[in-house]
């Protein structure tokens, strides 16, 4: 009787912490009207009820193709966004809309703030896949110590 009560604890523990994926959505589009960026956003259900938003960008000018990781804070009822890029090195402030996100990037310092315009494209299968291993990988090269 002690390992089928276990074993409920233990699968009741992991169906709790499960996460939900709500969206993930490819965009693509442009800073300043000309500095063209591909953006992935992720928007998942952690539990408690908790929705939680993760996103990485990159410059798709850049030979090296490296993604952005973003540090996320947003107002679901709003759908408004602070993206802030992990080394601080900018900040995207964004509005969500029903196929788009717009809104400013700005420089650490604030000098700097430039229109961000992107559109929501209508990505495949693979490219969610590889988008999600882009965000896994920005995560792991940013938290692991």
């Amino acid at each position: 009787m002690k390992i089928i009560t276990m074993l409920s604890l233990l699968f009741l523990s992991s169906a709790i912490n499960a996460q939900q994926i709500i969206e993930q959505e490819k965009y693509q589009g442009t800073i300043d009207g000309k500095i063209n960026i591909s953006f992935y956003l992720k928007i998942e259900e952690t539990g408690c009820p908790k929705v939680v938003a993760s996103g990485v960008y990159k410059y798709n000018d850049n030979k090296a193709g490296n993604w952005i990781l973003l540090d996320t804070t947003f107002s679901e009822k709003n759908q408004q966004y602070t993206f802030v890029e992990h080394y601080n090195t900018g900040i995207m402030l964004l509005k969500r809309g029903d196929d788009n996100l717009q809104g400013l990037w700005i420089s650490p310092d604030g000098k700097k703030q430039l229109k961000v315009s992107l559109k929501k494209l209508k990505p495949t299968k693979a490219e969610i896949d590889k988008m999600e291993d882009e965000l896994e990988k920005a995560n792991y090269n940013a938290n692991d110590c």
